[in-house]
């Protein structure tokens, strides 16, 4: 499966057999982070012609129990927009396996952070806050947490976070910075580059130097973590004995219920449920003070607030999540199907109505299009990002242009593949191509207007 070749001609490809384990490159990380993507790709190119064949084990248990389920094929990074159709591009397998003895559903053909790091520093991503207000509240009135607390985060994530506090009179706060404190000079880098160099030994370095945290935060990380029980324990090493922290992840429930393969994506590690997530800060010596779920139209948030009550050990393996072994094959089961059935609706509105189009060019355009099998029934993906215009998406090798191009190339049909909270704003800035007779459905299988159900 995956891209080979579409409609566009096939295209080179450099293919990725396997990387060695963590301890293998870990000692040098910085200085490979550091280096122009050219020499990234030249290391790792490297590594791929020595590498050997790696063994799955659990990232959250460590049993050898893991096992593989979806296999989506070989793909790009998502965020390495082409410079022309023809360009060579880095492929990777992508496959999901679920653990048979802890439930967590995994990464199975885990991408290295340094292929992730992109080669320019402006994209960026927005996470879901509506529910931050309540989560600081709830923060403020437990016991020990005083206006003289010190506030720390972890990322750039957490700036909004951490300026809610500000505003309520917290005024001893810090972040983890990738230049001061973790020795990172290239802009491009953001939270691929941060999992991998959050170790108990770096962060109690920081904490030594900035003050250790009554209160951290780590919004949408934990899920691209490679070594997850040194990610835990790294952010065990910023918190004082008692002290707080607030994690978010996405929450997977949704996709995997209604087979929506957008979920997939190089970046993560870990694609967690509720059940799957709440054990998984006892790594760190901390005990759960709450977890909550936080609806959202495409994937829901999950907030875990818990202390620090003890020393950084094994998983405390749940029940709950153990239940959980079966979820991913079912998902996997539905793979195939799913796919002919798009494939098949799409053929039929090309030759009834006429050209297909997708409107963002981002990660979830690049599942769509590639992990379905559809980009030879798509002309090209309408984005109103001035930097990504005049690129080419990712294995799909589809061109991107203006918004203005679903009018002018006379689109029948617009895939929308941003976020289901943004769809309705999208149409209404587009309505020139809803009167000149255009559609407009979704990609994923949540949203009301879903391709999956539309009588299109």
């Amino acid at each position: 499966m995956g891209a080979a070749g579409n409609r566009h001609g096939r295209r080179p490809c450099i293919p990725w057999r396997a990387f060695p384990p963590r301890q293998a490159y870990a000692q040098d990380a910085v200085a490979v982070l550091n280096a122009s993507a050219t020499d990234v790709n030249r290391v790792w190119g490297a590594v791929t012609l020595a590498g050997l064949e790696q063994e799955m084990v659990c990232l959250v248990c460590g049993s050898k129990s893991v096992r593989k389920e979806l296999d989506v094929g070989r793909h790009p990074v998502s965020s390495f927009f082409l410079q022309d159709a023809d360009a060579p591009e880095q492929t990777f397998p992508l496959s999901l396996g679920q653990c048979e003895t802890c439930g967590t559903i995994q990464s199975t053909d885990i991408v290295p952070h340094d292929a992730l790091v992109p080669p320019y520093d402006w994209l960026f991503a927005r996470e879901p806050e509506e529910h931050l207000d309540g989560v600081v509240e709830q923060i403020i009135t437990l016991p020990g947490v005083t206006t003289d607390s010190v506030i720390g985060a972890l990322t750039s994530k957490d700036d909004t976070t951490v300026d809610r506090f500000k505003r309520k009179g917290f005024n001893n706060t810090w972040r983890v910075q990738l230049d001061e404190d973790l020795g990172v000079t290239n802009p491009a880098a953001n939270i691929e580059t941060v999992q991998i160099l959050t170790t108990p030994e770096r962060m109690a370095a920081i904490a030594k130097k900035r003050g250790a945290a009554d209160v951290l935060f780590v919004r949408h990380i934990m899920e691209h973590a490679e070594d997850l029980h040194a990610f835990i324990r790294g952010c065990a090493a910023l918190v004082k004995p008692g002290g707080i922290i607030m994690v978010e992840v996405p929450d997977c429930t949704t996709s995997l219920k209604l087979h929506d393969y957008c979920m997939v994506w190089e970046e993560h590690s870990l694609f967690l449920t509720p059940e799957t997530f709440k054990p998984l800060l006892s790594i760190g010596g901390f005990e759960p003070i709450r977890t909550d779920i936080y609806p959202l139209p495409f994937e829901n948030s999950l907030v875990q607030i818990a202390r620090k009550t003890g020393e950084p050990g094994p998983v405390r393996i749940d029940p709950a999540a153990k239940a959980q072994v079966g979820m991913l094959a079912q998902y996997a089961d539905a793979y195939e199907p799913a796919r002919r059935e798009l494939r098949a609706k799409l053929e039929r509105v090309r030759a009834e109505k006429g050209p297909i189009a997708l409107f963002g060019a981002g990660h979830l355009a690049c599942a769509f299009a590639n992990f379905m099998g559809v980009s030879d029934l798509i002309d090209f993906v309408a984005d109103d990002t001035p930097q990504k215009q005049n690129k080419f998406l990712p294995g799909a090798r589809l061109p991107i242009l203006p918004s203005a191009a679903l009018v002018d190339r006379k689109i029948a049909l617009c895939l929308l593949a941003l976020s289901i909270n943004n769809e309705n704003m999208v149409i209404g800035r587009n309505a020139g191509f809803v009167e000149a007779g255009g559609t407009f459905c979704s990609i994923f299988r949540a949203s009301p207007r879903s391709i999956f159900t539309a009588a299109v």
